[in-house]
């Protein structure tokens, strides 16, 4: 029993001196920590204000200016464009003649109370610039090329193109992870 009792003892001693010991590095690591987070604390806190909350804001404008973005060019355009119609013409008009038209026509005459009828022909002679009027009807064939050169403004709204739907999905996926960051960084607008 007595060699039971010097065991013990001697367990007692080695723990305690064991307990003492690993004490003692604890609160040495704990030391050391506390000494090096405040020497990091200042760059830390100036890596938050300097680095992090800008990033975090330059995300979100990014990707706001992404969203409202406008795609803005003038397209320059010189082509050659077939035209092929048929232009329908029908219109009451006047002309005048350049020249003397001799008009020869046959006819009949009938004579009053049952005297007969005779057949023949008149000749007439309408004068150079005798104004007549006449309806124009008719279908010109028109088949021509006609040479295009304009520059065209566009203005397109990158929302409203399929890259709108890509830029509102990065919007909803980032905006979580900024929201956050900038909450645990204390940035003043995440």
């Amino acid at each position: 029993m007595e060699r039971l009792e010097i065991l013990w003892r001697a367990f007692e001693k080695i723990a305690i001196v064991f307990s003492f010991v690993v004490s003692f590095v604890l609160v040495m690591i704990l030391l050391l920590l506390g000494i090096s987070l405040l020497t990091i604390a200042p760059a830390l806190s100036e890596m938050r204000t300097n680095t992090a909350c800008p990033l975090i804001a330059d995300i979100n404008n990014l990707v706001s200016d992404l969203d409202n973005a406008v795609i803005t060019r003038t397209i320059a355009i010189s082509k050659t464009i077939p035209v092929v119609f048929d232009l329908e013409v029908s219109k009451n008009t006047e002309v005048v003649l350049t020249a003397p038209v001799t008009l020869q026509r046959p006819t009949s005459f009938t004579f009053p109370a049952g005297g007969g009828q005779i057949n023949g022909s008149v000749t007439m002679a309408l004068p150079k610039g005798q104004k007549l009027p006449i309806r124009l009807g008719m279908t010109v064939p028109v088949s021509e090329t006609v040479p295009v050169h304009m520059d065209v403004p566009v203005r397109i709204p990158l929302n409203e193109t399929d890259l709108g739907p890509v830029v509102a999905k990065l919007k909803d996926l980032l905006f979580p992870w900024t929201t956050k960051l900038g909450d645990v960084l204390k940035c003043s607008e995440p």
